[in-house]
């Protein structure tokens, strides 16, 4: 899906104008503007970019609703996402395909895209969209304390209306064109902010971005982008998350390590699980030793005896890519005379500051190194190899473009995903319960291309 900030250009002038083009003396004759107004600013700013007019030749209707529809579209065109194209008989279907799918929509408020939306859906739409979170600890508003309207505040975005001695930030009110005008701005500068400077006409960037946590990402281009339709993730009779579409089936699994203890394959197996994956080994955070993993070869046997595919982890510790290299020989020899079908995948993982590990500032080019080091080795054998991360580390640690050969393992607790990218299985869970397991689980779907 190509992403182009260029077309919010376009969709603003779609939606907000209504009236002939702005004119290029950039006189705004809007009666109903004024420069004490608070918007006047945010208007004026949009007007002068050639983005928006009004609804008449001298009227810009800053009290008018905005509807779900028009809201779908500035935002996520806001964000960077291309325009969509319609899905059904209503012109901004396919924006509510698209959010619906990356659940970017209110959870519990049914809308359709002719309703007039109100000022905290729309922060919660914006806040699922850019992948925001708090960055401050004050609590502003009188009138709520929606972890959406706050965060919003504290990334400068919805900056309240005072009453009085008090701020308020009308929840259920009805956002109007004026506050959808101040609302883009300045959602569109925090987009840009990271790389260029905040500047009234809206200049489009030449390169592709996302937006993670206020961060700005920079696509690459070279890796396959996620196309799962979110709506077609359901729940089956035995609990586990199924997947099927007219690309990709799936198969369920799980991941375990020596704190599952002794598991029941066999139970395992007839819960319905196809694959696990299991924790081979260990670099300790302190001592920089490798080691196996207790239960490893137990797991191992039970899982193959009982029909189920094995793929295995090493939980890495590397500080260097030759420590990276030296953890997939490790694997490599400790598996030598089996037979898995599942990929041998690097996973490292930060330990609390508190603890004194070895990794602590770890520089974020060595840690790709470390990876890539990993998985060359791995791959060199003969064998396929995959990089587990969450979104975190994916987007503001690892230089994805140098890991472009390798298929991902995708850690994100949520009923949906919602990484940018392709990957190929998600661990959606760690806290599931499956027969033969005392006590939680990692659970995991496989999207196996049909």
């Amino acid at each position: 899906m190509k992403r182009k900030l260029l077309s919010l250009i376009l969709l603003c002038a779609m939606v907000l104008s209504l009236a002939t083009p702005a004119s290029a003396a950039k006189t705004m004759r809007f009666t109903d503007v004024k420069s004490s107004d608070w918007y006047y600013s945010s208007v004026k700013s949009l007007y002068d970019a050639g983005i928006v007019n009004g609804t008449s030749s001298t009227t810009f209707s800053p009290l008018g609703t905005v509807t779900l529809g028009e809201a779908l579209k500035l935002i996520l065109m806001a964000a960077g996402y291309a325009e969509q194209k319609p899905t059904t008989d209503h012109w901004a279907s396919g924006y509510y395909r698209l959010a619906l799918s990356h659940n970017f929509l209110p959870e519990n408020r049914p809308l359709t895209l002719n309703d007039s939306v109100n000022r905290l859906q729309i922060a919660q739409i914006i806040v699922r969209t850019l992948g925001l979170s708090r960055s401050g600890s004050v609590t502003p508003f009188a009138d709520t304390t929606d972890s959406a309207a706050l965060i919003l505040y504290d990334h400068g975005i919805f900056k309240g209306a005072p009453d009085g001695r008090k701020l308020m930030f009308y929840p259920k009110s009805n956002i109007t064109r004026a506050e959808i005008s101040a609302v883009i701005l300045r959602t569109y500068q925090l987009n840009t902010s990271s790389t260029k400077p905040q500047n009234p006409g809206l200049t489009s960037p030449t390169t592709e971005y996302i937006t993670y946590k206020g961060n700005k990402i920079a696509v690459v281009d070279e890796l396959p982008k996620n196309t799962y339709d979110n709506t077609l993730f359901k729940v089956n009779e035995n609990g586990f998350l199924t997947y099927d579409s007219a690309e990709y089936s799936c198969r369920i699994g799980i991941d375990v390590s020596k704190y599952q203890g002794d598991i029941d394959w066999g139970a395992v197996k007839s819960s319905g699980v196809d694959f696990a994956i299991l924790r081979l080994g260990y670099r300790g955070y302190g001592t920089g030793k490798i080691v196996l993993d207790p239960c490893f070869y137990t797991n191992l046997s039970g899982a193959l005896a009982n029909g189920i595919e094995v793929g295995v982890y090493f939980f890495s510790q590397a500080i260097t890519p030759e420590e990276g290299a030296e953890e997939a020989r490790f694997c490599l020899e400790k598996l030598s005379g089996y037979h898995i079908t599942y990929p041998i995948v690097f996973d490292w993982e930060p330990y609390d500051s508190s603890y004194g590990a070895r990794t602590e500032g770890l520089n974020d080019n060595v840690l790709t190194q470390c990876a890539v080091a990993f998985c060359e080795e791995v791959e060199q054998a003969g064998y396929q190899s995959m990089v587990y991360s969450n979104l975190y580390y994916f987007y503001l640690h690892f230089d994805l473009n140098a890991l472009t050969k390798y298929p991902f393992w995708l850690a994100q607790y949520s009923s949906r995903p919602s990484f940018y990218y392709h990957f190929d299985i998600w661990q959606y869970g760690e806290a599931g319960t499956v027969p033969g397991i005392d006590g939680n689980v990692d659970l995991n779907i496989e999207f196996i291309p049909k």
